[in-house]
């Protein structure tokens, strides 16, 4: 599928072997992927409106994945965010779906391409709307 205008889409991920391993199964859907370790860095390149956001919880910095989730939700409350992590806990889940996550995917061996398939159904999304949540 092609796009005339490539969705621009955050990797907010600190480990660099997830990030290469999250940039090949993305890839295919845009060219405009933008990687940072920190939700400082993130937070401070909103002005480039990307449609997904890919979430870890620990992350380099001062602000964790929850802390860099308000601040998306402050920004633009539309951004589609994913919270992509191995983060388990008491209602970890219900928590970042409580705080604005749109979905929660807990790294594992098929994750990567689930988290493929979710970032291409929202980015190929042309109305705007997001995929029914199960």
């Amino acid at each position: 599928m092609e796009f005339n205008h490539q969705p621009v889409i955050f990797v907010v991920e600190d480990n660099v072997i997830y990030q290469g391993l999250i940039a090949k199964e993305l890839e295919s859907l845009s060219n405009n992927i933008h990687f940072y370790t920190n939700g400082e860095s993130c937070i401070s390149d909103l002005e480039k409106r990307p449609s997904v956001i890919v979430l870890d919880y620990n992350l380099d910095g001062k602000m964790n994945g929850l802390d860099t989730l308000q601040r998306v939700r402050d920004f633009d409350p539309n951004v589609y965010v994913i919270l992509f992590s191995s983060q388990k806990g008491l209602n970890t889940k219900e928590v970042f779906l409580q705080y604005g996550s749109f979905d929660f995917l807990e790294k594992n061996s098929l994750a990567l391409r689930t988290l493929r398939h979710m970032v291409d159904c929202v980015t190929s999304t042309s109305t705007g709307t997001k995929p029914v949540e199960n």
